[in-house]
């Protein structure tokens, strides 16, 4: 898995969840998780732990709580566990 591109859809992920109602619709923020977390269903067991394991460390690496908060539950989120 590309670490660039992982990441960079990682903080698109994040930053969707931490937006304000002005910026983004919760509709559109929405939508967009929902997008792609169909995609990412798509992904083998290994790659859903890689992905996993990357939003962890980007967890451990947050400047503020309310990011790790959100990072926390990402997995779980997208459908990446279970």
């Amino acid at each position: 898995m590309n670490m660039t591109v992982a990441r960079a859809l990682i903080d698109l992920l994040l930053s969707l969840e931490l937006s304000d109602e002005d910026a983004v619709s919760l509709e559109a923020s929405t939508a967009f998780v929902e997008d792609a977390s169909t995609t990412l269903s798509a992904l083998s067991g290994p790659e859903r732990e890689e992905l996993t394991s990357i939003i962890r460390q980007m967890e451990n690496e947050a400047a503020t709580e309310e990011r790790r908060e959100v990072l926390r539950s990402l997995p779980e989120d997208i459908g990446l566990l279970g």
